[in-house]
């Protein structure tokens, strides 16, 4: 997702390739179609809430206006939504859950069961070659909180392993991909949202808020991009989240 962001004059979708990696100047952002089917799980239900249905899982989105103010910009706009996972994969794997917001390969064999992803852009034109701010949110359902807690230990325990690297997130599954790195700050992690800020080699410096939060079974993820935002933009984006999966329960 990172890839395409940092080269934002080639941003590009052709055919049905999804665009759901960071939106960085520099996080790949093609990504092709995966099935929506996953592992099947079985497990006790959560002893605290009962799991969110799938029916609300498309209400689980944050607004524009929500998104608009999280990143001070109300140029923001919707320009391109899915329901299934990528199959993009990067040089370096054990990193690509904080590149991506809805990775096939990162996802695998955790008992995922729907996802949701947007992207927005400012301005909302896809291929603009000069973009303010470029944002990702997915909300990802799992059979049971245990699931989706599960899920969240492990990527938590891998962005801490990447903090501080430079992460080659070069596309390895496609053909004549650019070199593309980050360079990773300090990776926290408070109240079951971990969180982290990665910077674009060469991108003049455009970064991206990166932060990933579990609520019953539901992970949520927001990437937030740009020269210049707020500091706690994309933890404000998955807070809002994190109210309406409490709502929905």
């Amino acid at each position: 997702m990172w890839a395409l962001l940092a080269t934002v004059a080639v941003v590009a979708v052709i055919g049905i390739v999804l665009t759901v990696t960071l939106s960085g100047r520099g996080h790949h952002d093609t990504a092709k179609p995966a099935a929506k089917t996953a592992t099947s799980t079985t497990a006790s239900p959560s002893p605290e809430k009962p799991p969110v249905p799938v029916s609300k899982l498309e209400g689980l989105l944050p607004r524009q206006e929500a998104l608009a103010g999280a990143v001070a910009d109300p140029e923001l706009g919707l320009v391109m939504s899915g329901e299934a996972m990528d199959e993009v994969t990067v040089v370096d794997t054990d990193c690509q859950g904080i590149s991506s917001v809805a990775s096939g390969p990162v996802y695998a064999g955790s008992g995922w069961t729907s996802i949701r992803w947007q992207r927005w852009y400012s301005p909302p034109d896809i291929d603009t070659p000069e973009l303010k701010h470029g944002l990702l949110v997915s909300v990802v359902m799992f059979p049971r909180a245990e699931h989706a807690q599960a899920f969240y230990a492990k990527q938590s325990d891998r962005w801490k392993r990447c903090a501080g690297r430079t992460m080659n997130m070069t596309v390895t599954n496609g053909d004549n991909e650019p070199r593309v790195f980050w360079t990773t700050t300090e990776v926290t992690e408070s109240d079951e949202l971990v969180k982290t800020t990665a910077i674009s080699e060469g991108g003049g410096g455009w970064s991206c808020q990166d932060a990933l939060t579990i609520r019953n079974n539901v992970i949520a993820q927001a990437d937030v991009c740009g020269n210049s935002m707020p500091a706690n933009a994309a933890q404000d984006i998955l807070n809002g989240i994190t109210s309406k999966v409490d709502a929905a329960g």
